[in-house]
């Protein structure tokens, strides 16, 4: 709107508008000043200090960032844990969003992650259970849809990011201070108008820059969401604040995503600029001067009869609340010796660095307080516990919030214990964090029950999955026996009534078996059905479903195919069965029937059909396959 309306062209400015493309670095091409000026994130200061030291923030249109956490069935954050979660792959981009996750003792390992495509249907079509959005884009196409989604903002968890930050670069200022001026007071013009006439700026996108084809209540449902993050309470079109960047690069550096070590100067990361702000001055005449004289005598007066009140009352009740302080000491001193030989407490300042311990805690670990006092927690940091629960804990507390998990410690003797751990953070009047404070339980008995329970849950349920598996295999061949087949029937013939969905069965019969047992015995007779059912196998397709029928009879269930695909997949059968030496005996033959669930009234007549054709079969001649087909073969 800026350029639209003229205000550059009111500064003799000629400024081109460059669209923003999946694979632009606006950053490093503002750094290398292929452009003059550009629009970022947050993540300019991740490129500030690990890339790209010249740059300059002018100023932050959003307050904060319209990136949030989406669902269509999950109200809270907590439901994200073993769900599937839809976010781009670019860790600077997604900080904000893992930030809230870790604050709430989400890791990486605690759920899954798909590339996003940034398309809301994903959570209707149950490709996800949740994914990063715009808040000004996607829940609108859900609310099209007469869809409210829930939605999980990093900002109501304490991580605030800034948005839609103007900048440029320090030899720009150097080289054009006025223009770099110019421009960004224009730029500021040109945001506040589109925000005052939302309604001429949706009509300039359509006409001429609507290239996402948004429509006309998409660009206004967007314009109200970022009028929101723009104009926020006690703050100012445009407005950074340097205690915000701080925080911000806080949470950058916990998450691993700052290389250096060293400070942030952020006064000279915010562009300051030239235009200075007159004062007021007020003027009192001399009679309002003597007025007031006269009032700051009576209020010394005042003052002084109050100081001589109180000094009179202080000497009246020295005597007795002297006693009664007396006694609230010696009640407060038992307090924490109890609190002391009883209570695992510790406290630690910014650093990490123990301050204070008591003398439960040094029982506990087996050291002295000598020993602990200045050292760190990770003393007593056991190899099993992982960093990321550290790096957990130190975004939640460092954000004022309340920290609460488990973790394995060492004790001096190398021994390994169990704590449940509360640590919260102790803040001044100014509400500055001063130091941290954490109250620990020993709970090794109740963690090495619990790891008992589960291998115990977990060798039942293997035990139980491996006597179900027995219940429906055939011992002999491996495949499912009559049992399962039943059940198999019972579940398809039912799918059939219910959706009109065929399926057919197939009956195999090996031709002159009881030979084979008589001439060979019954363990060559073994053998042939095991090398049998692998042939089977391989001839059948990957849904359908094989199983020992009863003694040298087999049946093959076939979803989705009528009695000409199974009369196909029968054929094949045979025909690999008629050239296959087997061991021992040689070649062999088998007879097969075939009928679909459309030509039967029920599944003991659909079995029967099969079983009859399958005898005319073996009738016939052998080596043959039937497949019935009313009252004619």
């Amino acid at each position: 709107m800026a350029k639209e309306k003229g205000f550059y062209k009111e500064f003799e400015l000629d400024v081109s508008i460059i669209e923003y493309e999946s694979n632009s670095d606006n950053a490093k091409d503002v750094s290398k000043q292929k452009y003059k000026f550009g629009i970022g994130h947050s993540s300019l200061l991740v490129d500030k200090i690990n890339k790209y030291d010249n740059l300059i923030l002018l100023n932050a249109i959003n307050q904060s960032s319209p990136f949030v956490l989406i669902s269509t069935k999950y109200k809270e954050l907590k439901d994200v844990r073993d769900k599937v979660v839809m976010m781009t792959n670019d860790q600077i981009s997604s900080a904000s969003i893992n930030a809230m996750l870790y604050s709430q003792n989400l890791e990486q390992n605690s759920y899954s992650v798909v590339e996003s495509s940034f398309n809301p249907i994903s959570l209707l079509n149950g490709r996800a259970d949740f994914m990063t959005s715009y808040m000004s884009n996607e829940p609108y196409t859900l609310i099209q849809k007469g869809i409210k989604p829930f939605i999980m903002d990093p900002k109501d968890y304490g991580f605030d990011f800034y948005s839609d930050i103007l900048f440029t670069t320090k030899e720009m200022i150097q080289k054009s201070p006025q223009d770099v001026e110019n421009f960004r007071v224009a730029s500021l013009k040109g945001w506040q108008y589109a925000y005052d006439n939302i309604d001429e700026t949706v009509d300039v996108i359509l006409k001429y820059y609507n290239t996402q084809n948004k429509t006309e209540d998409a660009l206004r449902f967007e314009a109200d969401m970022l009028k929101k993050l723009a104009y926020t309470k006690g703050t100012q079109l445009g407005e950074i604040r340097v205690s915000k960047l701080q925080e911000i690069t806080t949470t950058y550096r916990l998450l691993g995503l700052v290389k250096s070590k060293d400070e942030l100067n952020f006064q000279d990361f915010i562009y300051s600029s030239s235009h200075e702000v007159g004062s007021n001055h007020i003027l009192f005449e001399e009679e309002s001067i003597d007025y007031m004289k006269f009032i700051n005598n009576l209020y010394f007066i005042f003052f002084v009869i109050v100081v001589i009140l109180i000094i009179l009352t202080s000497v009246f009740f020295n005597f007795r609340t002297k006693k009664l302080l007396t006694l609230q000491l010696q009640k407060i001193t038992q307090q924490n010796r109890i609190f002391d030989e009883n209570i695992c407490s510790s406290i630690t300042d910014l650093n990490g660095h123990i301050t204070h311990v008591s003398k439960a805690f040094c029982e506990l670990t087996g050291y002295t307080e000598e020993e602990l006092l200045g050292k760190t927690h990770n003393i007593l940091k056991s190899k099993e516990t992982q960093d990321k629960l550290y790096k957990d804990l130190w975004i939640t507390i460092s954000n004022e919030h309340i920290w609460r998990g488990k973790f394995q410690n060492v004790k001096k003797d190398g021994s390994s214990y169990w704590v449940s751990i509360v640590i919260s953070p102790v803040c001044d009047e100014n509400g500055d964090i001063v130091h941290f404070e954490s109250i620990l339980h020993d709970i090794t008995l109740k963690k090495v029950l619990s790891e008992f329970n589960t291998k115990l849950k977990l060798e039942v349920k293997k035990q139980t999955e491996k006597l179900e598996k027995l219940a429906v295999t055939d011992k002999l061949t491996g495949i499912f026996n009559r049992v399962k087949l039943d059940d198999e029937l019972d579940s398809n013939f039912a799918y059939f009534e219910e959706f009109d969905e065929n399926f057919s069965v197939i009956i195999i019969d090996i031709d002159h078996f009881k030979n084979i047992n008589d001439e060979h015995g019954h363990q060559v007779g073994d053998i042939v059905l095991q090398e049998l059912v692998q042939m089977i196998k391989k001839n059948i397709r990957s849904t359908d479903t094989l199983g020992r029928w009863g003694g040298e009879e087999f049946m093959v269930i076939c979803p989705k195919a009528d009695v000409n695909i199974s009369y196909t997949i029968a054929q094949k059968i045979r025909q690999n069965i008629e050239k296959n030496q087997f061991s021992r005996v040689g070649q062999l033959t088998i007879c097969a029937g075939v009928c679909d669930a459309k030509s039967a009234a029920d599944l003991n007549q659909l079995v029967s059909h099969a079983d009859t054709v399958l005898y005319d079969a073996k009738h016939s001649g052998r080596n043959m396959v039937a497949k019935y087909e009313g009252e004619k073969l």
